[in-house]
């Protein structure tokens, strides 16, 4: 056992001078060598990471704030840090259209278009206007024709307020002549003229219903020349006062205006004119 710790210890002094005496190896001068593109010059003021974190350990203890009093240089740390992180560049705004630097909105411009659509329907309306100006006059017509153009009018397509009638009533020759004799100042003269007119071949009746109320009617002739005829013989029989009239009779004459038509209703007004009544041309308002 002992020899066993003897030896162990001669080992461990072997090792011990081995080490000693082992020379190292030459130190390279050349591999330590720096380009002179890579050097530097430093400032004065400059510090390793190692002494400005000395450094500033005083000052954070300095300013360390003390047990009931408030941070004053609080503010003064917070700035000193803003001032060493690196400022973010705010994003630049894309640069402004002509419109917005003009100091134009981009909604001005439906604004116009809007204001200007308006502007264009009262245009679009005088077109209109000026297509329909048509106007024309038809008549007169009496109760028979009315009613045949009446009934060739639905072609025409007419809307409310284009046709207008206007009806009078006219006093119209029936083609008959009236011979007739006035009243003598009493009503038993003129009986007894009539009398006299009957006994000489003169047939004659007194009128009593009518605005000729009074006077002698001695005949109706469809010929002026027959009717004069019997005023001669009535004056070649002493009787010179007979007239000779012409019978009219009151009858409703309407006359038509269409207003505004366009042009496919004039066409078919004139066509429908010619057709039903050519004697009764239309005449312009």
């Amino acid at each position: 056992m002992k020899w066993l710790v003897a030896l162990v210890v001669v080992l461990n002094l072997l090792v011990a001078m081995y080490g000693t005496l082992k020379q190292r190896a030459p130190l390279d001068i050349h591999a330590q060598e720096v380009s002179p593109g890579l050097v530097r010059l430093l400032p004065p003021s400059w510090k390793t990471d190692a002494s400005a974190a000395q450094a500033s350990a005083p000052a954070a203890a300095a300013s360390a704030p003390v047990a009931g009093k408030p941070a004053a240089s609080a503010p003064v740390a917070q700035t000193k840090a803003e001032a060493s992180t690196p400022a973010v560049k705010a994003p630049e705004k894309p640069a402004q259209k002509p419109a917005e630097a003009a100091g134009k909105k981009p909604q001005d411009k439906p604004a116009e278009k809007a204001a200007e659509k308006p502007a264009d329907k009262p245009a679009e309306k005088t077109a209109a206007q000026e297509k329909a100006t048509a106007c024309y006059r038809w008549g007169a017509l009496n109760d028979s024709l009315l009613a045949r153009v009446k009934g060739g009018m639905p072609q025409l397509k007419l809307k409310a307020g284009q046709l207008q009638e206007d009806s009078k009533d006219e006093n119209k020759g029936s083609g008959k002549f009236w011979v007739y004799y006035p009243p003598l100042a009493t009503q038993s003269e003129t009986k007894t003229l009539s009398a006299e007119l009957k006994d000489k071949g003169f047939d004659n009746y007194i009128v009593g219903n009518d605005e000729f109320k009074g006077n002698l009617s001695l005949g109706l002739f469809g010929r002026e020349e027959a009717a004069k005829t019997l005023v001669a013989r009535l004056k070649a029989a002493g009787y010179d006062k007979a007239v000779v009239k012409s019978k009219s009779e009151p009858a409703k004459m309407t006359t038509l205006s269409f207003k505004a038509l366009d042009a496919t209703q004039a066409e078919h007004l004139k066509a429908l004119q010619k057709r039903l009544t050519p004697g009764i041309p239309l005449k312009g308002c």
